[in-house]
């Protein structure tokens, strides 16, 4: 079977996008609200949540290719689902956010889609660059 080759990038630079991601989505929860987030319909912050969470979920993943398997299936749970839950608490005590079980439950959902990668991985080769 054929492997599509993908970058390995220095642990550095994975953990560093990592921190990106979080950041990213730390901004939006705590500060401000991306444009257009108000005008998507009853669920577009839900879709929001998700998609921001699957993706540093994936981060996590891809950050962590080093380590054994079962050890990334914890680590991308333990981070990214924590890391939803405890923004979300945060939220809970800003004046100016809302507390919201859907959030915490799309943001937790999102991070579990996001095992998807570990499964993809059997496709690909990590290659040194």
């Amino acid at each position: 079977m054929h492997r599509l080759p993908v970058p390995a990038l220095s642990r550095r630079v994975r953990y560093a996008g990592v921190l990106a991601v979080a950041v990213f989505i730390a901004y939006y929860s705590l500060t401000g609200t991306p444009p257009g987030a108000r005008s998507g319909g009853p669920l577009w912050d839900k879709y929001l949540h998700f998609v921001a969470y699957a993706g540093l979920g994936a981060t996590i993943a891809y950050a962590t290719l080093d380590r054994p398997l079962a050890e990334r299936v914890v680590l991308v749970l333990a981070m990214a689902g924590l890391y939803g839950v405890a923004i979300e608490l945060t939220q809970g005590v800003l004046p100016s956010r809302y507390f919201s079980i859907g959030d915490m439950t799309a943001n937790v959902l999102g991070a579990a889609l996001s095992l998807t990668w570990l499964l993809i991985e059997r496709r690909i080769r990590y290659v040194s660059v």
